[in-house]
């Protein structure tokens, strides 16, 4: 479900940013130099808040979490040396 969600938020956050950067240039009176560097800025921006917040509402509606590899780590340090 999760990555269903990123991938609509994404393409949704595509057709924004160019909007948005078409309604700059209109703004602006001419097409901006750099135009693709201003989209990767813009769409990058976005998406990474963007998907920090679905992460993080995602997370949190299904109850605490627990980090497995942290806890295997803690484990193999807790048993005892095994002799042969």
């Amino acid at each position: 479900m999760e990555i269903i969600a990123f991938t609509v938020v994404g393409i949704t956050l595509y057709f924004f940013s160019d909007w948005a950067l078409n309604m700059l240039e209109k703004i602006h009176g001419e097409p901006l130099p750099h135009r693709n560097l201003v989209f990767l800025v813009l769409i990058m921006v976005l998406s990474l808040s963007t998907f920090g917040i679905i992460r993080t509402l995602m997370h949190s509606s299904q109850g605490p979490q627990y980090d497995n590899q942290e806890q295997q780590a803690t484990d193999s340090r807790n048993q005892p040396a095994q002799t042969h």
